[in-house]
């Protein structure tokens, strides 16, 4: 392993230990001392890599909102087979690794909270998948693949039904995921 390798190894460790103690213990609730432990470093080399806890925590939401975009570059046949595959995407992805879950979490208490600077709360709200969802929904109501209804309630249906169960799996790994067709039939249309 190259240098350069070991260094965003050693960096992604930090991640991954940061994440666990904020779905964990919240953003207050963890100090960095607890961080440096869990990622099983000196708390000075912490600091080498991010300089402070605020900075690891923009870093995770930066991270978050380049997953909360992947839905937008998915291409489609129809609006139902769009839900159909970012479904069958997160959960396959979330089995695979737990951060993806986790990142739900994660990026739902940051927008919440409100010990999260204001700066930050706002950075993590900026991307806004249950409006995207609505043009989705549209689209699936115009070629007839989607239920007639409100199209914002119906995303965000959508949407906080896999937030929940990515929620409930990062929590409890033990629970298994229940198959993206359930979820997508709460969309399909009747006709």
């Amino acid at each position: 392993m190259t240098r350069k390798e070991q260094k965003e190894a050693r960096r992604w460790q930090i991640i991954q230990a940061t994440l666990d103690l904020f779905v964990e213990r919240g953003y207050y609730g963890t100090k960095t001392s607890q961080i440096s432990k869990r990622a099983d470093i000196s708390e000075g080399l912490l600091f080498h890599y991010f300089p402070t806890k605020e900075i690891l925590l923009e870093e995770l939401i930066n991270i978050g909102l380049e997953g909360m975009r992947m839905p937008m570059q998915i291409e489609a046949e129809n609006g139902l087979d769009f839900f159909s595959r970012i479904t069958t995407m997160l959960f396959w992805q979330a089995e695979k690794n737990p951060f993806v879950a986790k990142m739900f979490v994660f990026m739902g208490h940051v927008v919440r909270a409100e010990e999260i600077p204001e700066r930050l709360r706002k950075l993590a709200a900026s991307v806004d998948t249950i409006t995207y969802g609505q043009g989705r929904v549209e689209e699936g109501q115009r070629d007839g693949t989607i239920r007639k209804g409100n199209a914002m309630a119906l995303s965000n249906m959508y949407w906080c039904a896999v937030h929940g169960i990515m929620e409930q799996y990062a929590l409890h790994p033990e629970i298994p995921l229940p198959e993206a067709d359930w979820i997508v039939a709460m969309l399909k249309s009747e006709d």
